[in-house]
């Protein structure tokens, strides 16, 4: 097929959901599957994280919340994003958690509930510092005091959310810590029902013990990605982006490839084309600067990245048509260092990948 696919690994996945719980031990997980499981596939992984005990899911948007729950998931989903007025019918079950950022939402949560005369489980949101959502941390106590006076919202969890946990500079993120360790004593003092507390994104799962508390919320690590910067021996790339070679070609010295004649060949060479470009998520910033690979050995994008298609120099001539290339997801291009090799981060690589890019789902 000369279509680009996502090799998505169902057993590297199963091993960084395994390396994940075997480090934070007891402490409840609450994968973060957003954004199409970073461009993984939302069902599919959460269908492989439910068989392998994942406690919950956390998503941002409620369109994410039914796509789960249409897919027969059955383990608790927290709803990350702002409650919406029209669509408070996805709390009414009990699976879902909403997430309380406001005196505004308490109120919205409050009335629904009690027209419908059920008591809805929610999450409430602190923000210690991130400078987004969540209830800001001088209102807290008005928040906790508005929230104990209704009967039908019943406060599961308590949370917050890092701003620099990946950077070596851990100042602010203790300070983050500090203000929510204060959160939880006050919570445990005024509602001691209240289950859980989390903080704790991938970066603080792999580096500070002290930010687990007794749930964590792993988002990229789960997918085999370190936000820290560099490959992290535990985890194992989940994706494997690749495309089939579509084009063996030969050009003459000083005949440009591709928009703008941004590469000029230097002398008679062969090249390839490649069945794949901006349009299934392959980075323009790749243009005259990626490397693609074939069994084990790297080539060169030579011109610009295009929508469907990209050139790569053939420096060896032992290529052939339908022959696949990796962007990435290999040991010699994993996303740590492509990222800094191109300013990016590795999120926008994952979650950049098109839906005209068809999964494809292996045990290897």
């Amino acid at each position: 097929m000369l279509n680009p696919r996502a090799e998505i690994s169902l057993n590297h996945l199963r091993n960084n959901y395994n390396y994940i719980q075997s480090k934070v031990k007891d402490v409840k997980i609450m994968a973060v599957v957003k954004a199409n499981a970073y461009g993984h596939g939302i069902v599919e992984v959460s269908k492989l994280l439910s068989q392998e005990g994942v406690h919950g899911f956390c998503v941002a948007l409620t369109q994410e919340v039914r796509e789960l729950i249409d897919s027969q998931i059955k383990n608790p989903i927290l709803h990350l994003g702002r409650i919406s007025s029209s669509e408070l019918d996805i709390y009414e079950s009990g699976q879902v958690r909403c997430t309380i950022n406001s005196f505004e939402d308490v109120k919205l949560i409050s009335d629904y509930a009690y027209k419908k005369n059920i008591s809805v489980i929610s999450h409430l949101k602190v923000d210690t510092g991130m400078g987004r959502l969540g209830v800001n941390i001088d209102e807290f106590n008005k928040v906790l005091d508005q929230i104990k006076s209704c009967n039908n919202i019943h406060i599961e969890g308590v949370f917050s959310h890092f701003s620099t946990s990946e950077e070596e500079d851990v100042q602010y993120r203790d300070h983050q810590i500090d203000q929510f360790r204060k959160v939880v004593l006050k919570v445990k003092e005024v509602m001691p029902s209240v289950k859980y507390f989390h903080i704790a994104n991938s970066a603080a799962i792999l580096t500070c013990s002290e930010a687990w508390f007794n749930m964590v919320r792993p988002g990229i690590s789960i997918y085999g990605v370190s936000p820290l910067g560099v490959p992290h021996e535990g985890l194992l790339p989940v994706m494997k982006m690749k495309a089939p070679i579509s084009l063996l070609k030969n050009i003459k010295k000083d005949f440009p490839v591709g928009y703008g004649r941004r590469y000029v060949a230097k002398k008679n060479e062969k090249i390839f084309i490649v069945q794949a470009g901006y349009a299934d998520g392959i980075p323009t910033e790749f243009s005259n600067k990626g490397k693609i690979e074939i069994n084990n050995m790297l080539y060169s994008i030579i011109g610009k990245v295009s929508m469907d298609l990209i050139a790569v120099l053939d420096h060896v001539g032992k290529v052939n048509i339908e022959q696949d290339v990796v962007f990435w997801g290999s040991d010699s291009l994993r996303l740590e260092v492509l990222s800094k090799q191109y300013n990016k981060i590795p999120y926008e690589f994952l979650t950049g990948v098109s839906k005209r890019v068809k999964r494809e789902y292996v045990d290897a």
